[in-house]
């Protein structure tokens, strides 16, 4: 090589060392997620993780666990579903994880879905008992109706305990999206009988756009960032599955209950996926979406039964 391209390669690549910030090509944008599939494609997907077993899962389905007045007339029946293990014989209980949807479904059930019935046969798969539940969606429904439906909910789950195959005093709770603000209670009631908390890509403030409006003393009592702020007792281990590109709102929510539960000193477990959208574990089929799901698992069976 010629001395002169030889001094001015020198020189280049001592402007690149006294700058590592610098490139002499172009900076690349950084990478976008992609727009996610239609809902009706979504709402019929599974969990894009699976487990031994799942074909050999016992599912009963359209259990009413209460009956409610329709604001516009006539009754709604709020039903659930239950998965268990198929050779499981009648007297066995295993513990309970409660998987709450958020919302967004219209006119349909989450409870029909594939990730719900894929999540309820990878759970009674791994040795659990899976419950998923409709709710109401009503616009004008106010928060503490939504409150009276949960407590009325784990109130027939640990009544009826026997004829679901549940230990009544072992619980986990799984919230998903808006699904998260029904762990507040779980939070802030500090019952024995909840032993661990999950939370994938949750809502868990009251101040996220989607819920505004509500009343505010409910709308508190929904807030995990609120209970977590004025517990006082033991809270249960909680598991957070956090979408690194999930809407700014709601990730600035989400971050700033992890930070309120850590100054507590709280049993926090964070796992965050970088390129992870809302609904990773659905529409993400990587390792890092099966590996957030799997230490999930682990998580449950740390904290429940004979963990």
């Amino acid at each position: 090589m010629p001395r002169a391209c030889k001094s001015q390669l020198r020189a280049a690549l001592l402007a690149v060392a006294a700058f590592p910030g610098t490139s002499t090509m172009a900076q690349q944008p950084a990478p976008q997620p992609a727009a996610p599939p239609p809902f009706e494609q979504v709402y019929k997907m599974p969990v894009v993780y699976s487990v031994p077993g799942e074909d050999k899962v016992q599912v009963r389905r359209d259990i009413v666990y209460k009956t409610v007045e329709r604001p516009a007339g006539g009754n709604l029946e709020l039903k659930l579903d239950v998965y268990t293990r198929r050779e499981a014989n009648p007297g066995d209980r295993f513990a309970a994880v409660v998987l709450i949807s958020g919302g967004g479904a219209g006119d349909h059930d989450w409870r029909d879905s594939g990730v719900y019935n894929s999540y309820g046969r990878i759970l009674a798969a791994s040795g659990f008992t899976a419950i998923t539940f409709s709710k109401r969606y009503e616009r004008t429904m106010d928060d503490s109706a939504k409150l009276e439906d949960f407590h009325d909910l784990v109130r027939y789950i640990r009544s009826h305990a026997a004829e679901l195959q549940v230990n009544a005093d072992d619980m986990a709770f799984w919230g998903f999206s808006g699904g998260g603000l029904l762990l507040s209670p779980v939070v802030a009631e500090m019952q024995p009988y909840a032993h661990a908390v999950v939370c994938f890509y949750c809502v868990a403030d009251v101040d996220f756009p989607s819920t505004q409006g509500t009343d505010s003393k409910a709308s508190e009592r929904l807030s995990l960032t609120a209970q977590i702020e004025n517990a006082r007792g033991t809270v249960p281990p909680i598991f957070v599955g956090r979408a690194g590109w999930d809407s700014a709102d709601l990730n600035r929510n989400l971050d700033r209950f992890i930070a309120e539960a850590m100054a507590k000193n709280l049993l926090i477990e964070v796992m965050n996926h970088p390129t992870g959208r809302h609904g990773f574990d659905i529409i993400d089929p990587n390792a890092r979406s099966r590996e957030i799901i799997q230490r999930a698992l682990e998580f449950l069976r740390t904290h429940l039964g004979d963990g």
